[in-house]
């Protein structure tokens, strides 16, 4: 057992070494770089990038896209599991399929699109596109995870005298809560890195992403102040972090289930 032990954290060592790494060239930068306090820092660094509102604005559209791609998915994955119709394999062929398109082949049409609607340069137009582009993957995941649930279950409910209405919510969506939370949190991790679209249809500086302002303290500089740029970085990594850490016991178990029901 000991042994095991020992061969197992030997392999995830250089693996953990690795992911650590960037960190800790980030913080070694500002320690020898900014020349202030650790406090005097943080505190400078956040009013000279502007941090604040951009980071305010990537939550809001992650969070917006998360819910939003979610809550259409859910019932879509449902339908997929549970009836049969016509062109349902085409169907779910065409939402795996969808995955192998890259945004930035479409930036250009969507850029003009946006514009023709007059959404350029707002949030409302990211959450849109982001959405779009997350429904097929959350659908995908969803449907894996619905086809594990045993359909006796809701058979026995049925006979009980339950309506589909009250199966769902009594029965699929508590059972589904580990997918649910899988499916979110890679909804928000997407929308909240993405890049090349904000970058394409944001203009003015108070509607700028995190990513973003991030590129903007390096993008048509003379002189970069890199430690405000490794400051900015590791505050980027935060909100992700801080979402793993906490749903990690749902987005294992769901991310584990939902694979193996596929």
């Amino acid at each position: 057992m000991l042994s095991r032990s020992l061969l197992s954290w030997s392999a995830l060592l250089p693996l953990i070494a690795l992911n650590l790494f960037p960190f800790a060239v980030a913080v070694d930068t500002i320690h020898r770089g900014s020349g202030e306090g650790f406090g005097a820092f943080w505190s400078g660094m956040w009013q000279r990038t502007e941090l604040g509102a951009s980071l305010l604005n990537s939550i809001l559209v992650a969070f917006s896209t998360a819910a939003a791609s979610t809550l259409i998915a859910l019932p879509a994955a449902y339908a997929l599991s549970r009836f049969r119709f016509r062109g349902q394999r085409a169907l779910s062929q065409a939402l795996l399929g969808s995955q192998m398109i890259a945004p930035i082949m479409l930036v250009l049409g969507l850029s003009q699109m946006v514009a023709g609607a007059g959404l350029t340069d707002t949030r409302f137009a990211l959450v849109m596109l982001y959405t779009a582009f997350q429904i097929p993957f959350d659908v995908w995941m969803l449907h894996g995870y619905i086809d594990a649930i045993p359909v006796e279950l809701e058979e026995s409910a049925r006979i009980d005298g339950a309506s589909r209405l009250r199966i769902i919510r009594s029965i699929t969506l508590p059972l589904s809560i580990p997918a649910i939370t899988v499916t979110a949190t890679f909804a928000f991790i997407t929308a909240f890195n993405e890049f090349v679209l904000a970058l394409t249809l944001l203009r003015s500086p108070p509607n700028f992403t995190l990513p973003l302002r991030v590129n903007a303290l390096t993008a048509g500089r003379y002189a970069i102040d890199w430690p405000d740029v490794m400051g900015a970085i590791l505050v980027a990594s935060l909100p992700v972090l801080i979402m793993f850490v906490w749903l990690q016991r749902y987005m294992l178990r769901g991310l584990r289930l939902s694979l193996g029901a596929m």
